[in-house]
């Protein structure tokens, strides 16, 4: 196991990056994504709402796999900057997706580019890097993208 006060790498970082949209967009278990979140410190701040701790994000997670369908994340920008205790990573991910209404008769397709800010540790548990803060700056709707839900 890595020293857990051991920064981030780059290609850590790259890796938790990938994983993490695989995994969105596999609409997996909540519990692998747990290991790549902070069991102690992790907030989020997304558009529609601010978690802090694993239980929210579950919850969270648990309702967004339930809304959106088809999804696919495509990383265009992955940058990590050290920061004290850890990395500050700015990314940018296309994000595309399908969502239903109910009564509606057809979906409705969604594409944006998320801008986003996180902060990368090691895990002090597992010696692996995790998410402690993860913050939704800024959603570009893409041409033709219906308004979120």
């Amino acid at each position: 196991m890595m020293n857990a006060s051991a920064r981030p790498t780059t290609e850590e970082v790259m890796e938790l990056a990938e994983v993490w949209y695989r995994k969105l967009d596999e609409h997996a278990p909540a519990e692998e994504l747990l290991p790549l979140v902070d069991e102690d410190e992790l907030q989020m701040k997304l558009p529609e709402a601010t978690l802090h701790g694993q239980p929210a994000f579950i919850e969270w997670y648990d309702g967004v796999i339930w809304r959106f369908f088809d999804e696919v994340h495509t990383l265009k920008e992955v940058a990590a900057t050290p920061v004290a205790g850890g990395v500050q990573v700015k990314v940018v991910v296309n994000w595309q997706a399908k969502v239903w209404s109910p009564p509606a008769a057809k979906s409705q397709w969604l594409g944006f580019d998320a801008y986003q800010t996180w902060i990368v540790k090691r895990s002090e548990r597992t010696g692996g890097v995790v998410i402690t803060e993860y913050v939704v700056d800024e959603l570009r709707p893409m041409a033709g993208s219906a308004a979120l839900p």
